[in-house]
């Protein structure tokens, strides 16, 4: 801990280049315990169920268990992980949201239904909150052998590319959206479905509003997907911090633009619990056409 705050108070080194620092630390140390407890276990996992119907894998909790000694040589402070008992969960989200001091968010294993069936889109995703502002996060994919890291100010990269997002205007019928129906509001998750390919084929809408529609099963990989151009708007009705603090940095640095989606719609806001929260998302050439879609679905 004496080599951190020494290297946080060095006067040559700025916020954002510490930061920056931190977030290429954190990714190879990710990328190493993936390697060390993760991809053995991937198509060979022990899988059981919670309480809430989803799965744990033995990899989760690997994780999990290491990720404190990590993340603390990188930068102390407690961490807010996924597995973690929701009593601990909801003293720690609190702390954070007064505001003050910081505090690691991390999801072991997102995707886990995935990794559980041998499919390759799942990540391990950490973000650093501190005073209030997420100032780092790292996402990565190992069997996809892909990784996204940005810092506040320091940009955003795939793979060490740096990610740039066109502010080029665009027509929402040129692009891919990415989509999980998730606690969307009824209104608007019914009238998705309708332009789903089976509402198509119904004759419940002949033409689709988008060029297509994704959902990977892992919304931390969604995030990296919109940040990377791949897909170009973004709806989710539910995350929780652990899926979406590392994503909503990475598009920010690149140029693309989030909001909450009760914001979005003109609803009631959030409360700040530690309860899912739904997102709209998109790159800056897309996003005001976005945001009227999706307000216009909704009633």
């Amino acid at each position: 801990m004496v080599a951190i705050i020494e290297r946080m108070s060095a006067p040559l080194i700025s916020e954002t280049a510490f930061w920056a620092t931190c977030a290429i630390e954190l990714k190879a140390s990710l990328q190493a315990l993936a390697a060390r407890e993760v991809l053995p276990r991937f198509e060979h996992a022990q899988i059981s169920t919670k309480s809430d119907g989803t799965l744990l894998s033995d990899a989760d909790l690997a994780v999990q268990d290491a990720l404190p000694d990590i993340l603390g040589s990188i930068y102390p402070a407690p961490l807010l992980g996924e597995e973690m008992p929701a009593d601990l969960q909801q003293m720690r989200w609190q702390d954070c949201q007064k505001g003050k001091g910081s505090l690691w968010i991390a999801d072991p294993i997102d995707g886990t239904t995935n990794f559980a069936n041998g499919l390759p889109w799942f990540a391990i995703s950490v973000a650093l909150v501190h005073q209030g502002v997420t100032v780092l996060g790292v996402t990565i994919a190992p069997a996809l052998q892909q990784s996204w890291h940005a810092s506040l100010g320091g940009g955003s990269y795939c793979n060490d590319t740096r990610l740039t997002l066109s502010t080029e205007p665009r027509s929402l019928k040129e692009c891919v959206v990415g989509v999980d129906m998730t606690y969307l509001p009824a209104a608007l998750r019914q009238n998705i479905a309708n332009i789903s390919p089976a509402g198509i084929a119904r004759g419940d809408q002949q033409t689709a509003p988008w060029r297509g529609w994704r959902s990977l099963g892992a919304s931390t990989l969604e995030w990296c997907a919109l940040a990377s151009g791949q897909i170009q708007a973004y709806v989710h009705g539910g995350q929780m911090p652990w899926d979406a603090a590392a994503g909503r940095l990475l598009l920010a640095e690149a140029g693309g633009l989030s909001m909450n989606l009760p914001d979005v719609l003109n609803q009631t806001a959030h409360d700040g619990s530690l309860t899912p929260l739904g997102y709209a998302a998109a790159a800056p050439g897309i996003w005001t056409a976005w945001q009227h879609w999706l307000r216009d679905q909704a009633g």
